[in-house]
């Protein structure tokens, strides 16, 4: 990392170090992780979470921020090895039934990055057991939509077709908890502004067309 970076970071650190003088170093770290983020730096937003992870590396929620922070960046492989470090410690600080929380979740798109849909469908598949908590639907409505395309990549018509129509449903029977609810109001105006291009994919499917992969873009949302 270059010098103007290193005294980037330092001059933050100092700054919530002074504000947040009794949290352990790693906390304010995270936290100026997130400042970084919401100044839309993503750069050094990434190595603020390196630093907390080499400061507390038995830390899951780190290691999935920090993974989340590398999807932003298209570093579809360093995500996947950061959640991997996040599965093995069992996602510790993480609610894993809010998407957001959910390593599951951001695995199935560190691997369609990486062009393994197999993966990412039976992550994906996996994360649809555990994530109860969705707050909006777009981004239920998405993952329904990516998840097909997973399957229609792989030539996986059925499965293909089964997701777009939850797609389209969405938020319907299985997606969410009792305790999870949407304002009626947003969930038909996603559908409205949604579910055109999902039924354009459902027809493709049911009609046998294959999707060009070049032509795709899976976006996980990361808050």
């Amino acid at each position: 990392m270059d010098a103007p970076t290193d005294e980037v970071l330092k001059a933050k650190y100092a700054e919530y170090q002074r504000m947040y003088s009794t949290d352990p170093e790693d906390r304010i770290w995270a936290a100026v992780a997130e400042a970084f983020g919401m100044a839309g730096d993503g750069r050094h937003m990434i190595a603020a979470l390196e630093r907390a992870v080499t400061v507390n590396s038995e830390w899951g929620k780190h290691h999935l921020d920090l993974a989340k922070a590398r999807l932003q960046a298209h570093q579809w492989m360093e995500a996947a090895e950061e959640l991997e470090l996040c599965a093995n410690l069992d996602a510790s600080g993480c609610r894993s039934e809010f998407y957001a929380e959910s390593f599951l979740y951001y695995l199935g798109y560190a691997m369609f990055g990486t062009e393994r849909y197999k993966e990412a469908a039976e992550a994906w598949r996996a994360a649809d057991h555990v994530v109860q908590f969705w707050e909006n639907p777009e981004p239920l409505k998405d993952f329904h939509l990516h998840r097909a395309w997973a399957y229609h990549l792989e030539g996986d018509y059925l499965d293909a077709i089964d997701c777009y129509r939850r797609a389209l449903i969405a938020p319907g029977p299985g997606d969410t908890s009792m305790d999870d609810e949407m304002d009626p109001d947003q969930v038909e105006k996603c559908q409205d502004q949604m579910n055109d291009n999902i039924e354009r994919y459902h027809d493709m499917a049911t009609q046998g067309v294959p999707l060009k992969p070049d032509d795709l873009t899976a976006t996980p949302y990361t808050s």
